[in-house]
């Protein structure tokens, strides 16, 4: 798909299945930031499933941050855990280790060690991975929160036709109720 087009498709997506959903800004803002902290985590295969547990747990909108958790996908797995692991290395005050995964699973005799030597080889980057990614998740569904709350107020402040019909408990004045010339 060429460039022009998928940044056509992804504006329109996000315009009319983010923008225009019928909740509150910050219901869309929250459920946003919480994809962005899911996709953060190196809960690969489970993220969509965390994602719905923090909207519950949270009230966010559910289906607003599913796009949003898909961030982290096969092809940006370096990009983002890289950087998450050197992160938690450094806050656990540890330097990055290079790990020799083929000399760690063929060096030993037994399967039984070779098991134990991959297992504590994996463990050297879980802990650091995870800190990483739990920190900079937070730091980023922070940001984001920030933004797409206004970002949301802002684009429905700008186009006052799309008022928003929500239920009262979600209205942040309550509008009077309307009137009817029944009473004649």
């Amino acid at each position: 798909m060429p460039i022009k087009t998928t940044i056509s498709w992804l504006g329109s997506f996000f315009k009319y299945r983010i923008l225009h959903v019928d909740d509150t800004p910050h219901r869309i803002a929250l459920s946003i930031a919480l994809a962005i902290f899911a996709a953060w985590t190196p809960a690969i295969g489970l993220q969509t499933v965390g994602l719905l547990l923090l909207c519950l747990l949270f009230g966010a909108n559910k289906l607003v941050g599913l796009p949003f958790v898909w961030v982290s996908n096969p092809a940006t797995l370096v990009p983002i855990y890289y950087p998450n692991y050197l992160f938690g290395r450094w806050i656990l005050g540890s330097p990055a280790k290079e790990i020799n995964w083929g000399a760690a699973l063929t060096g030993h005799d037994t399967w039984w060690r070779k098991i134990q030597n991959w297992w504590e080889l994996t463990n050297e980057i879980v802990w650091p991975l995870w800190v990483g990614s739990l920190l900079i998740g937070l730091v980023l569904a922070a940001i984001v929160y920030v933004g797409a709350y206004y970002g949301v107020i802002y684009y429905r402040k700008a186009r006052p036709h799309l008022r928003l019909k929500l239920p009262h408990r979600y209205r942040r004045h309550r509008e009077p109720p309307a009137t009817t010339d029944d009473d004649d």
